[in-house]
């Protein structure tokens, strides 16, 4: 049911829980929900939309008789600016006790709204093929990024099979690495309810970032395998309803993971098929390829967006033996085997 005031961007979806539609620039993912639940003992707010998000999230929230002050914990799915910008400014208005929980094993990430080192990420992308001029363009993605969120300190770090008291619900924590490698849902399991973070949208298949770590060349950890297994582990749990960080309520979860499956194996074959020519080429240029519909010299963030989804691919198809790769002049050459 939507608010008795009309308020099209809020309503209770369940009993004491509230969906909180929030805008966010850009036609995809589209707008950010949020979710509050209200308890008797318990105010929870998951996620929190950009720190630009914070004036209409404070108003809908006014819309259900409550202050920002009365919320005790901000539960966050991930690392992403869009889901952790306006925790900083929630804080400061509900004061020093304000509990905010997360799977950040490296805290730091939201702390300094990055999750690696500048220079990992240019040598990344200097691997990859991306010329120098755009990678000084990409640059200036850290700045607009900065603009979208305060950064604030994690005081709870969530794990595996945690019980978090949400309003009047007691959710489990689910880890869905993938995404990133900092993704959880939270399973409400006598409902059914899934609160599904970016790991489950039903509109668009989540892009598996490419998992920098500071200190490697390449990056071992494959988003791909473990976004994958991930949504088998959802699978396993049997969700009755999903609630997404973006888009519509998911109530057909299989209908959404073989949309998923098999849209990755298309990317694949349309990989291999760029490929066939046998010569070697940069996962820049096979981005370009793949996604011809990008202008390559002016969105750095679909660029970046591009290169992360072959390289991850790429992972895969070398496991299998179906590509074979090697840096020279550094830069990270691939060719079919």
């Amino acid at each position: 049911m939507f608010l008795k005031n009309g308020n099209r961007y809020c309503r209770e979806i369940a009993h004491g829980i509230f969906s909180i539609t929030l805008p966010l620039p850009g036609d995809k993912p589209g707008p950010v929900n949020v979710y509050l639940f209200v308890g008797k003992n318990n105010v929870t707010l998951l996620d929190t939309g950009t720190a630009r998000a914070f004036g209409a999230l404070k108003r809908a929230v006014a819309d259900l008789g409550l202050a920002l002050a009365d919320i005790d914990r901000i539960v966050l799915t991930h690392s992403h600016v869009d889901h952790y910008g306006s925790a900083a400014k929630i804080a400061r208005e509900s004061g020093e006790l304000l509990d905010i929980a997360a799977n950040f094993r490296n805290p730091v990430s939201i702390a300094t709204g990055i999750g690696v080192s500048r220079k990992t990420m240019a040598d990344f992308l200097a691997l990859m093929g991306v010329p120098p001029a755009m990678r000084n363009i990409m640059r200036v993605l850290s700045v607009v990024f900065s603009a979208l969120g305060d950064t604030c300190e994690v005081t709870t770090i969530l794990r595996e099979g945690d019980i978090v008291p949400m309003g009047d619900y007691d959710c489990m924590v689910v880890e869905t690495p993938g995404h990133t490698r900092d993704s959880i849902c939270l399973y409400h399991e006598p409902t059914g309810m899934l609160f599904s973070g970016d790991h489950v949208l039903p509109h668009i298949t989540p892009n598996a970032f490419v998992m920098l770590e500071d200190g490697e060349v390449l990056p071992m950890r494959m988003s791909q395998k473990e976004f994958y297994s991930s949504i088998d582990k959802v699978r396993s749990l049997s969700p009755r309803i999903i609630y997404p960080a973006h888009g519509r309520v998911i109530e057909d979860f299989e209908a959404v993971a073989r949309m998923y499956e098999e849209s990755y194996r298309q990317r694949d074959e349309l990989i291999i098929s760029i490929l066939e020519n046998n010569k070697s080429q940069t996962v820049y240029a096979i981005a370009g390829r793949l996604f011809p519909k990008l202008n390559m010299a002016r969105l750095p963030l679909e660029i970046f967006l591009a290169v992360s989804e072959v390289y991850t691919h790429l992972q895969l198809l070398k496991e299998r033996g179906a590509v074979e790769t090697e840096i020279s002049g550094g830069t990270l050459l691939v060719k079919a085997c």
